[in-house]
């Protein structure tokens, strides 16, 4: 029963490698996943605007999504095509250990080739193999909003070696039998279960269903791999107190060139949550390669206003003096925040007065539903708390009414179930902004979400909220 298994995997292996005159282009993937669940293809380096026909060819994450031109090949005869560029696949030796080429095509022995067995080799030198290298593939090429990254490995001929055949043993693969994995798929909306959830909430929300909307989205696979692509470190100090602290995560492999950071803080109500609350959104922008950082603050009754603001400035100071330790521009720094934390980062952003001198500014702002400002009347624990006992001063204390800097980019949201308190504080300031200041911010309304799953919903298979915060980093100069 085992011999004819062996056998049968060797005739499907031969079949896919059979040799495929004037055949549609198609992909040369390892037949091994080897370090890549995706698969391993050939691969010019660069693509579109980028391509670099003049480089060693590699092997990279077959891709499932356009444009492929950097991956499609075809046999006839004797050469191996690079369609779309008219040129041939060669080295410049016939010896192991030789990079190959995409060269003029010719009737060079150098570009003749013999593909059996699912081995490419010379047609001189059938005892050597194009072979990826025996080593883990790194991070490389991965367009903005794909995770986890795409990953590359140099290519060489190398001995026709039995133990290492996973690693020379190919076959073709059309685009067409490549299904786009979850990641590389353009994600414009929640699960459906998920939104009728979120939707039987209503516009109601407190505390236990927050920890409901926390709980509903645990499950939900991330689009990323956090030990694969990310290193992190953690508890960086901003200042003295235990709750100013800063986690700062990258990409394994940092980018050549300084990348915009993005500092994200947390909600809870003035006097509660924690930066843990937001870790997704540090890890998931980190692996687009970002600098993702994970920001905490102090709470009400210790800290009272307007402390949540300088403590924005402060971690943004911090950023701004060590961000590029990290691979980070100094000079793109994004404060995100959620609720409370978008108060202190609107109050950070707009009121630049309440700061320390010198405070360090943001190149611009992710405003998700915050309160910026509240019932006079019927004021909660945790505006007491921060805001203090004298109701005469809450007027000059909130940020609607107040605006003294509108030349900081912002982003502003509310989720399609926020409660009209969050709803009611966005549209006054939005209006202040318009008719005072002449600047109009961008504006989401998160479809389907409700307060809390805007930016838990950050890193899943739901990108309606994060591709706008990328879409508006990238316009506002964080490329």
């Amino acid at each position: 029963m085992q011999a004819k298994g062996v056998v049968l995997l060797a005739g499907l292996l031969a079949a896919a490698s059979a040799p495929r005159a004037n055949a549609e282009p198609a992909m040369l993937r390892a037949v091994q996943a080897l370090d890549e669940p995706r698969g391993y293809c050939l691969d010019i380096s660069g693509s579109g605007p980028t391509l670099d026909l003049d480089a060693p060819l590699q092997a990279h994450t077959c891709k499932a999504v356009a444009p492929v031109d950097d991956q499609l090949f075809e046999l006839n005869g004797q050469q191996v095509r690079a369609s779309e560029h008219d040129r041939c696949l060669a080295v410049e030796a016939l010896e192991a250990g030789q990079a190959l080429h995409v060269l003029a095509c010719s009737d060079s022995r150098l570009q003749r080739w013999r593909f059996a067995d699912g081995r490419l080799s010379p047609a001189s030198r059938p005892e050597l193999c194009v072979a990826l290298a025996a080593v883990r593939g790194e991070p490389w090429g991965t367009p903005r909003l794909v995770s986890p990254a795409y990953r590359r490995q140099s290519l060489a001929l190398a001995a026709c070696d039995e133990p290492a055949a996973a690693r020379h043993t190919f076959r073709w693969l059309s685009p067409a039998e490549l299904a786009p994995s979850t990641a590389d798929k353009t994600r414009t909306g929640m699960p459906p279960e998920l939104a009728a959830a979120l939707a039987a909430f209503g516009h109601e929300f407190d505390g236990a269903i927050a920890q409901q909307t926390a709980a509903l989205y645990a499950p939900q696979p991330r689009v990323y791999e956090q030990e694969a692509e990310l290193s992190v470190t953690k508890d960086l100090a901003y200042g003295p107190h235990e709750r100013q602290r800063v986690d700062i995560y990258t990409r394994a492999r940092r980018p050549a060139e300084p990348v915009p950071a993005i500092i994200v803080f947390h909600g809870g109500g003035l006097i509660g949550g924690s930066r843990g609350a937001t870790t997704n959104v540090a890890e998931y922008f980190a692996s687009l390669g970002y600098v993702g950082v994970n920001g905490g603050y102090r709470l009400a009754p210790d800290a009272k206003w307007p402390e949540g603001a300088r403590d924005v400035a402060a971690a943004v100071g911090y950023l701004r003096d060590h961000v590029a330790e990290h691979g980070g521009d100094p000079e793109r720094i994004y404060v995100a925040g959620i609720s409370t934390g978008a108060l202190h980062a609107a109050t950070y952003v707009f009121r630049p007065e309440l700061l320390p001198a010198g405070a360090a500014r943001a190149a611009g702002a992710i405003l998700v539903s915050g309160p910026y400002t509240f019932d006079f009347e019927t004021p909660g624990r945790g505006e007491l708390a921060y805001f203090g006992e004298d109701r005469a001063r809450w007027p000059e204390m909130v940020v609607t009414g107040n605006v003294t800097r509108a030349d900081i980019p912002v982003l502003m949201t509310t989720a399609e179930w926020d409660n009209a308190r969050y709803v009611k504080a966005y549209a006054e300031l939005f209006h202040e902004l318009v008719t005072k200041h002449g600047v109009a911010p961008r504006y989401l309304q998160s479809l389907g979400h409700n307060h809390s799953s805007q930016l838990l919903s950050v890193g899943t298979a739901d990108q309606s909220v994060s591709s706008i915060i990328v879409d508006f980093i990238e316009r506002t100069g964080g490329r």
